[in-house]
C-alpha cells in the first residue's frame, strides 16, 4: 500500500445458474397443423383427438431431442371410439426425437414416445415404441 492511496478489494461476483438454451430451430406440429416450439400439448391423433399430451412443461429442447412432463390423454375405444371413455395419465415423460426437414425446410421432430405407456392405451403397430409426428399440417 503506498501512502495516501486507498486499496478496495474487487467486488465478488455471485455465479448464475446455468440457463438451458432452447433450439428454435426445430420445431413440432404440436396441434397438426402449424408447426412450434415448446407447445402446451400435442395431438397425438389429428383425426380425432383421441391421444394428446396436454399441460406440457419443456424440460429441454435442443437440437437432439426435447423432453417434457404433461398429462396423457387417451380415449380407450370401448366399447367403440365414438363411445370410448377419456383417461388422464399426469405425469407423463414424453421425448421428441428424429429432427426431420418438413415443409418448405423447416426442420420439425418426427418421433415421439411415451413414459410411462398406461395399461389399455393403445398405439397401434407402435405400441411401447416410438410413434411417428406430423412432419406437415394435417
Amino acid at each position: 500500500m503506498t501512502a495516501g492511496v486507498v486499496t478496495t478489494p474487487a467486488p465478488t461476483i455471485a455465479p448464475t445458474a446455468a440457463v438451458a438454451r432452447i433450439d428454435t430451430r426445430v420445431k413440432v406440429y404440436g396441434n397438426c397443423m402449424r408447426p412450434s416450439v415448446e407447445p402446451a400439448e400435442i395431438v397425438l391423433a389429428c383425426a380425432d383427438y383421441g391421444v394428446l399430451v396436454e399441460g406440457l412443461h419443456w424440460t429441454s429442447w435442443t437440437t437432439a431431442s426435447a423432453t417434457a412432463v404433461g398429462t396423457l390423454v387417451y380415449n380407450d375405444c370401448t366399447p367403440n371410439c365414438a363411445e370410448g371413455h377419456h383417461h388422464h395419465v399426469p405425469g407423463t415423460r414424453i421425448t421428441l426425437t428424429v429432427p426431420v426437414h418438413g415443409v418448405g425446410g423447416q426442420v420439425v421432430w418426427s418421433q415421439i414416445q411415451e413414459y410411462p405407456e398406461p395399461p389399455g392405451y393403445k398405439t397401434g403397430p407402435y405400441q411401447g415404441g416410438l410413434q411417428p409426428l406430423p412432419t406437415r399440417p394435417i
